[in-house]
């Protein structure tokens, strides 16, 4: 419960900071963390009733009730595996100062089909879903929804496993203030593969944690943020302990109709990490004048015994020669850039296999929602 992590819940909320500058060496926050306080759990109710989505969970977390109908091979239980923490920043501390409940899934067996599941928030309220997940052995896809209509949801997805192939999706599909962190632990071999698609609202933090802990770990990120008329503020961290890792990071975001865009990522090799290889590459494209892209790769590798570390860095304008030649075939500039970030989106999933046809249909369901 709440009172278990906060005896003293504002007076520990109080002496909290969103982000050390030590955190980024560009010292400053690119998130509208004003927005977080004057919408946080302080001022805001943190209770909401159930709203409808358009999907067909396994679990359903909205406002402040959960559903489930889980596949044979998932079980059901009460708790965190504790890989964050209230003292950490100020919007995790209001993440489990808000928090009523959090869930445990243990999968136990290779999954064919998808364990979707589903967060959401459709009142004006500030609410915190907590999934964990467990998966040793196993093959299984993973598709998450992260669905913020109204109010300020925050989202913390944990994820431990070992000797197992994941591949997850996630689609963030935002109009108000989201909060969303995944934070993963990988064992002796294991291999993730990840693609995350988000569009924007008035202030998405999105947060990625991926630690490769075990010998042999593998992981693969492909992200496509997006802030058309909005602001994304999208980080990628991956820590490489285990000895022969393999990490890449591929991020490419678009900014739009004077959206915010920002995406930090970060690879750290430590000195254990003997025989891996990291990289890093971030790209985003501005689309019109007075829109905003950062990118903020940081690479830092502690051992001299690595196969291969890079990283680099682009900020493009949209290409007008591509764009004159699509409206020369009668297209309009919003015509234009569907079909040129659908493109990107069928190359970024295309490295999720038994996903590949569900990647690609909900990146063509989410672009087509937000232009």
């Amino acid at each position: 419960m709440v009172a278990k992590e906060f005896p003293n819940e504002r007076i520990s909320l109080e002496n909290l900071e969103y982000q050390k500058y030590g955190d980024s060496p560009t010292i400053r926050s690119y998130t509208k963390w004003e927005l977080f306080e004057e919408n946080s759990p302080l001022k805001l109710p943190t209770e909401a009733k159930a709203g409808s989505v358009m999907v067909n969970p396994h679990v359903l977390l909205s406002g402040s009730e959960a559903f489930f109908n889980l596949p044979e091979g998932v079980e059901l239980a009460e708790g965190k595996l504790g890989l964050s923490h209230p003292e950490e920043s100020r919007i995790l501390g209001f993440h489990f100062y808000a928090l009523k409940k959090s869930y445990r899934l243990k999968i136990t067996r290779d999954l064919i089909k998808p364990l979707i599941i589903v967060s959401h928030l459709s009142e004006r309220a500030f609410v915190s879903h907590h999934l964990s997940i467990e998966a040793d052995n196993i093959k299984v896809p993973i598709i998450i929804y992260d669905l913020a209509e109204k109010g300020t949801k925050s989202f913390v997805v944990e994820l431990k496993t070992r000797d197992s192939e994941l591949e997850i999706l996630t689609v963030g599909k935002h109009k108000s203030i989201s909060h969303y962190l995944l934070r993963a632990s990988l064992g002796i071999n294991a291999k993730v593969r990840a693609f995350t698609v988000i569009s924007g609202g008035k202030m998405s933090h999105h947060r990625e944690d991926y630690s490769l802990e075990g010998r042999g770990s593998e992981l693969i990120l492909r992200g496509m943020p997006i802030a058309i008329n909005s602001a994304v503020d999208y980080l990628t961290n991956v820590l490489q302990h285990g000895e022969g890792t393999e990490s890449e990071t591929r991020v490419h975001g678009f900014s739009y109709k004077e959206g915010w865009l920002v995406h930090r990522g970060t690879a750290k090799v430590f000195e254990s990490a003997k025989n891996s290889s990291s990289r890093v590459i971030s790209t985003i494209t501005v689309m019109d004048e007075g829109s905003l892209g950062v990118s903020v790769p940081m690479l830092e590798v502690d051992t001299g015994e690595i196969d291969e570390a890079s990283h680099s860095s682009a900020i493009h304008q949209f290409d007008e020669d591509a764009l004159f030649y699509l409206r020369s075939r009668g297209l309009n500039g919003e015509e234009a850039l569907d079909l040129f970030v659908h493109g990107i989106g069928e190359a970024l999933s295309g490295h999720l296999e038994r996903l590949k046809g569900k990647a690609r249909s909900n990146v063509v369901e989410l672009i087509e929602g937000v232009l």
